[in-house]
C-alpha cells in the first residue's frame, strides 16, 4: 500500500492553490491535501490543527517570505518543499541547505520527483532535519555571504561548511569533490555545473571545464598557454586558454 502523506499547499495566490492542487490530484495520488493557507500566519494555525507531514510553502508572500514559518516552527516534524519565481538569493539559500524547491511555473516531472523524495525521506522517519533548516535560517538572514554554511550530502552524511573554507570543487563524472581549507575532500554525488550559478555569489570562477576555484584562496597565477592558478594549500589547477582572459580580469 501506498504511504498517503498528508499535505497543505501554503500560497497567498489562489490560482497557486488550484493548479498545484490539480497537479497533485492528477499525478501525485499518494497527496493528500488537508487544507490551504494564505499566509504564514494562517500556516501556522493550521500545521497546528493538520499536523501535515508535507508542506508545500510559497516564498514570495505580501507578509514576508515563507522562511519565517521556521521562526515557528524550529525543529519542524514535517518536510516542506519550496515552491518560486525566480528569486535566486531565495533558490541559493535552499540550494545551500540541500532542500528542496521547484521553480513556478511547476513543471510536472519536476513536481513528481520532489514528492517521490519528500516520500522516500517520509517512509525512512528519517532523524530530524533540524540543521538543514537552520542553515536556511542562517543563509536567508545573513548579510556577509562569507560566512554562510552550504549543506554537502555525501554517501556518509550531511556536511554543513562555510562557503569560504572552500578551496575549489572538482568534477569527477556525475560527482563533485569539494576541497577544504583543513585538507579535507568531500564527493557529493552531483556534477559540478549544477553548484556553479550557486558557488559563484561567494567568488568562485570556472576555470577549467573540471574545476571552480575559490578566487579568495588564489596565491598566484603561473603564465602559460592557459596557464595555471596556485592555491593556498598549494595545490595547481590548471586554467583553460579559454578562460584566461576572463580570470585575469577577475584576479586584477
Amino acid at each position: 500500500m501506498t504511504l498517503q502523506i498528508r499535505s497543505i499547499i501554503v500560497d497567498d495566490e489562489q490560482r497557486h492553490h488550484d493548479i498545484l492542487g490539480k497537479m497533485l490530484t492528477t499525478f501525485c495520488p499518494n497527496i493528500e491535501l488537508v487544507g490551504d493557507a494564505f499566509s504564514v500566519e494562517e500556516a501556522v494555525g493550521l500545521i497546528n490543527t493538520e499536523q501535515p507531514a508535507l508542506v508545500f510553502l510559497d516564498i514570495e508572500m505580501p507578509e514576508g517570505n515563507g522562511f519565517t514559518l521556521f521562526d515557528h516552527f524550529p525543529e519542524p516534524n514535517f518536510e516542506v518543499i519550496f515552491t518560486t519565481a525566480h528569486d535566486l538569493y531565495a533558490i541559493n539559500a535552499i540550494k545551500y541547505a540541500a532542500l528542496d524547491y521547484l521553480l513556478k511555473p511547476i513543471n510536472i516531472q519536476e513536481l513528481k520527483n520532489a514528492v517521490s523524495r519528500a516520500g522516500k525521506i517520509l517512509a525512512k522517519q528519517a532523524p530530524s532535519r533540524e540543521e538543514e533548516y537552520q542553515v536556511l535560517r542562517e543563509n536567508t538572514k545573513l548579510q556577509d555571504h562569507n560566512y554562510t554554511k552550504i549543506a554537502l550530502r555525501s554517501s556518509e552524511g550531511i556536511d554543513f561548511v562555510e562557503a569560504n573554507r572552500l578551496l575549489r570543487v572538482e568534477a569527477n563524472h556525475v560527482y563533485s569533490n569539494f576541497y577544504l581549507d583543513n585538507g579535507k575532500m568531500i564527493m557529493v554525488s552531483k556534477p559540478l555545473g549544477e553548484f556553479e550559478p550557486l558557488l559563484e555569489s561567494f567568488n568562485f570562477f570556472r576555470v577549467h571545464k573540471s574545476h571552480m576555484v575559490n578566487l579568495n584562496h588564489v596565491e598566484k597565477y603561473v603564465k602559460g598557454k592557459g596557464g595555471y592558478l596556485v592555491l593556498k594549500d598549494g595545490s595547481h589547477v590548471d586554467v583553460s586558454v579559454r578562460k584566461k582572459e576572463a580570470l585575469l580580469k577577475k584576479l586584477v
